[in-house]
């Protein structure tokens, strides 16, 4: 989400690729018939097309990334419930996220977006300095020391964890820091890690340093301890 002055009011809640994973609850499947389905049900047909576009511009960073399938499966795995149902795609995870941009990017277009929001989209890198690329970037470090909280994943997930948050630090490091931080949240209330007060305000603030609203680290208000 590299322009926050643009999409503001779409960033209240969660949104793109992290907002659309956690929409798959465990009776999605008795509504649609495949997970593309589901995700153009969720989106809708009409209506600004700036929610579409934000989520193309996390797709296009995922599959023009160098995460492995099996990393692309863990970042996914973390967005649904903990009870599952969410869809899994072992082993073709890029394939999956694939398809899901070529029908969401024709949905935007017929909602009315340009082509040219999406086609030249901006590397997320800290060259040159004062871009929101460049914040992103500075706020790397500090993205990477909050990865640690996983370590407090509750009994029998230590596994899991680990590996989820060795694919959230290469998504923080390769694709992007903003990114990364969402797949964050989002790991830390599937892995039941609890939070001190110091902990939740400075997530809050990293959140907003993004351009975030201020409910999507409020929807894990729940970790606090």
């Amino acid at each position: 989400m590299h322009e926050p002055a643009v999409h503001r009011d779409w960033v209240e809640d969660d949104f793109g690729v992290t907002a659309l994973g956690s929409s798959y609850h465990n009776d999605w499947s008795r509504y649609t018939n495949d997970p593309i389905e589901h995700a153009l049900t969720y989106l809708g047909p009409t209506g600004d097309p700036a929610f579409p576009v934000l989520l193309i511009e996390d797709l296009q960073r995922l599959v023009s990334s160098p995460l492995s399938d099996e990393e692309l499966g863990r970042l996914w795995g973390v967005l649904g419930g903990a009870l599952g149902g969410s869809p899994t795609f072992a082993g073709v995870e890029r394939v999956w996220f694939h398809r899901l941009l070529a029908a969401v990017t024709r949905l935007a277009v017929a909602r009315g977006a340009r082509e040219a929001q999406w086609v030249e989209l901006p590397a997320c890198t800290p060259e040159p300095p004062g871009t929101v690329a460049a914040e992103h970037q500075r706020l790397m470090p500090e993205v990477l020391a909050m990865t640690g909280l996983l370590d407090r994943a509750r009994a029998g997930e230590s596994g899991p964890a680990l590996a989820t948050r060795q694919a959230i630090e290469r998504c923080v490091t390769l694709v992007c820091p903003e990114l990364g931080f969402r797949f964050l949240l989002h790991a830390l209330g599937r892995f039941g890690c609890g939070l001190t007060a110091p902990e939740y305000t400075r997530l809050e603030e990293l959140s907003s340093a993004f351009g975030h609203g201020p409910f999507v680290v409020d929807a894990h208000r729940c970790l606090l301890g």
